[in-house]
């Protein structure tokens, strides 16, 4: 059984052509002119890259004509084109620290490659896809260094990169299944599963399971800004870690009961600044003592997008990105922009941004895309 993460790609296949129907006819657009096909090649196929992807892989949003840089969020800068640079699979989650050097890492949601890859960038080029966990689906990376990175996956397994060399810890989750890490340094990791149990790893080991969220039992995101302080999101709301223990659950007026999308994502500039976004397009500051009501900052003509990752360098910008549609929203610390097109013709899945100048984003039709102001 795949993670929420794996999930969430394979929901798109069939969920998105509704969606993506309604937005093109909310333009203007005839029935004949919002026809297609959200499905990617048929059994991840040589995967099209961006300037020869067929019209199923065209925007299945509302895109608006140009951004509103008018907007106080708004700021300068433009998404690349996309660049596939692991065929035939998804990739579902990136980290940078810094802008010459990322790890990105792959899932597979029903095609016939071989998942359980990582690529890398160094400033210019990214690598051929290298297997570190096949064939296992890996579902969330984190590299506070360009020297560690952690990443976790789908069976449950955790492994670690020193920079050259990657080394598997299995049967770190046997009660549920990864849905993300977050790493502070070489010595200090969290990850949370979707049973609602966090893991800490202090540079030798992984902890066994803390029940964190005992009523919906589903973490979908962590980010820890120091060995003292994380926050995990998930369909209860969010839960802060102060190092020895994690709170009561806070509610973001998302969840399961409540009928609306959870937090999907979330980022930690510091303990008193951290950002969630989730997938019904809204987004959630945090103070350091409360979080504020549910801004709806990814909608189209009424149309909510599905934000899926956010990820904030500093107090003052975050970009989030949308995985039912190829945009991006950014954040000044007090407001948002106006969504943002990006080049892919796929939903984005994970972003990472070393600075508020440059962010990676990557997306469930193995491309990359790079973003500069």
């Amino acid at each position: 059984m795949a993670t929420r993460a794996v999930d969430r790609v394979r929901a798109r296949v069939t969920g998105r052509l509704a969606a993506g129907i309604v937005a093109c006819l909310l333009t203007g657009a005839g029935v004949s002119g919002c026809g297609g096909t959200t499905s990617r090649p048929t059994a991840h196929a040589s995967t099209p890259t961006a300037s020869t992807a067929t019209a199923s892989a065209a925007p299945r949003t509302a895109t608006p004509t140009a951004v509103a840089t008018s907007t106080p969020a708004a700021r300068a800068g433009s998404w690349s084109t996309a660049e596939s640079v692991d065929p035939g699979l998804d990739l579902v989650a990136i980290s940078c620290p810094s802008t010459t050097e990322c790890v990105a890492v792959d899932a597979n949601s029903g095609g016939t490659a071989t998942s359980g890859n990582a690529v890398t960038y160094d400033g210019s080029s990214w690598s051929a896809p290298t297997p570190i966990d096949q064939p296992n689906s890996l579902v969330s990376i984190s590299c506070p260094t360009a020297g560690f990175c952690a990443a976790v996956d789908s069976a449950g397994d955790a492994l670690t990169y020193d920079g050259s060399s990657w080394t598997p810890f299995t049967g770190v989750d046997a009660v549920g299944q990864f849905e993300a890490v977050s790493c502070v340094s070489a010595s200090f990791c969290v990850a949370v599963d979707n049973s609602g149990s966090a893991y800490t790893f202090d540079g030798s080991a992984w902890s066994s399971p803390v029940q964190v969220d005992s009523t919906e039992g589903n973490l979908t995101s962590v980010s820890c800004s120091s060995t003292s302080f994380c926050v995990g999101v998930g369909a209860t709301g969010a839960f802060t870690f102060n190092g020895s223990s994690w709170s009561r659950p806070t509610g973001l007026g998302a969840g399961v009961t409540s009928g609306t999308g959870p937090p999907e994502g979330v980022s930690c500039a510091s303990p008193t600044f951290c950002v969630a976004v989730g997938s019904d397009g809204g987004a959630y500051t945090y103070n350091g003592s409360s979080w504020s009501t549910r801004a709806d900052v990814d909608a189209i003509d009424g149309v909510s997008g599905g934000l899926t990752a956010v990820s904030c360098p500093t107090t003052s910008f975050c970009m989030a990105v949308d995985e039912d549609s190829n945009r991006s929203v950014m954040f000044s610390g007090s407001s948002w922009s106006a969504p943002i097109p990006a080049s892919s013709g796929y939903g984005l899945e994970a972003v990472s941004c070393p600075s508020t100048s440059f962010c990676v984003a990557v997306d469930d039709n193995a491309d990359v895309l790079t973003w500069h102001s």
